[in-house]
C-alpha cells in the first residue's frame, strides 16, 4: 500500500511557501504521494494551482487531488486546467471527483446543487473526449496532447458506486475510519466491477486527517477540524474525535487499510507547520 500526505492548502491563511516545502520535504522524506483538498468558501489556496506548484517543486511525486468538487467549475476550462498540470508533472496526476454537500458553495458559483450528481456525469463523459483529442466548439483542440488521466469517485452514494464500476480507475473513501462500512463498499465496488466485466480491478484510496506531537499541537489540529466541518457540527465533532493523534495510532492506522487491501493511503494535516510531516513520516515510514 502507498503511503502519501496532504498539503495543507486547506488550512486558512497558508502561504505559498509553506505549500512547497511541503511537497519537497514529502519527496524527501519518501512519501509516494501528495495531495490537495477541494473547497470554495473557505480562505485556503485552490487545489489545482497547489499541484501545480507542487509539480515543479518535485520529480516523482504521485499528485492527487482528494477530491476535486468538479460541479463547481465549467467543464472546458476544468478539462484544460487538469491535462495541463497532467502535463507540468509528466503524468503524475491522480484526479479524484467528488460532489461535496455544501450548498452555498454551489450558489457561489452559479452552480445547481441538486444537479450536481448528473452535472459530474456529464463532465466525466466531455473531459474524457476533450483528453482524448475532440474538437472544441471552433474546432480547435482543447489539450496540447491527448492525456490519460486516472478518475477516483469520492463519497458513498450508489451513484457514487455506479462511477467507480462504469467509467472510473477506481474508488476514494472518506476520511473517517470506519473500517467495516469502508470494507463492505470496497467489496461492493470489486464485486460489480468483475461483473461489469472490467479488467483489472478497482483502485481503493482512503484518507485520514491527523495532528501529532505535543499536546498544544494535538489540541490546535482539532479546533482546525471544528472550524472546518463546522458547517455541520455533528460531523465535525465525528471528524475532531476521529483524528489521528499518535504515533501509534497512525501505524495501527496503515496496518489496518492495508489489511483491507487498500492501495493508497492519504493523511491529511490539520496544521501547516512541516514539522507534522516528519513526526508522520518518522512514524509510518
Amino acid at each position: 500500500m502507498e503511503l502519501g500526505i496532504g498539503l495543507p492548502n486547506h488550512i486558512a491563511g497558508v502561504s505559498g511557501a509553506t505549500l512547497i516545502d511541503w511537497a519537497r520535504r514529502a519527496e524527501q522524506r519518501g512519501f509516494e504521494s501528495v495531495t490537495a483538498i477541494d473547497r470554495m468558501l473557505y480562505p485556503g489556496v485552490d487545489p489545482l494551482i497547489t499541484l501545480a506548484a507542487a509539480a515543479g517543486a518535485t520529480k516523482g511525486l504521485t499528485l492527487v487531488t482528494n477530491v476535486l468538487l468538479a460541479p463547481l467549475y465549467p467543464v472546458v476550462p476544468l478539462a484544460k486546467q487538469l491535462a495541463s498540470v497532467d502535463q507540468m508533472c509528466g503524468g503524475r496526476l491522480v484526479v479524484g471527483l467528488g460532489v461535496g454537500n455544501r450548498p452555498d458553495d454551489y450558489a457561489s458559483t452559479g452552480s445547481d446543487f441538486g444537479r450536481r450528481g448528473r452535472i459530474l456525469d456529464e463532465q466525466v463523459e466531455r473531459m474524457r473526449r476533450l483528453w482524448a483529442g475532440d474538437p472544441v466548439a471552433d474546432g480547435g483542440a482543447l489539450c496540447p496532447a491527448p492525456a490519460s488521466i486516472p478518475l477516483l469517485f469520492g463519497g458513498r452514494s450508489p451513484a457514487t458506486v455506479r462511477r467507480v464500476i462504469a467509467v472510473g480507475n477506481g474508488w476514494a473513501a472518506g476520511a473517517v475510519r470506519h473500517y467495516d462500512a469502508q470494507s463492505e463498499l470496497a467489496e461492493q465496488i470489486r464485486t460489480g466491477w468483475q461483473a461489469a466485466g472490467r479488467p483489472g480491478r478497482p483502485y481503493l484510496q482512503a484518507s485520514v486527517n491527523f495532528g501529532l506531537g505535543p499536546a498544544d499541537a494535538v489540541a490546535a489540529g482539532r479546533e482546525h477540524l471544528a472550524r472546518y466541518y463546522g458547517f455541520s457540527p455533528e460531523y465535525a465533532q465525528v471528524n475532531v474525535d476521529d483524528m489521528v493523534c499518535s504515533a501509534e495510532d497512525a501505524r495501527q492506522t496503515v496496518r489496518r487499510y492495508r489489511e483491507l487491501g487498500f492501495d493508497r493511503l492519504l493523511f491529511h494535516p490539520t496544521g501547516a507547520a512541516v514539522e507534522q510531516l516528519d513526526l508522520l513520516a518518522d512514524a509510518i515510514l
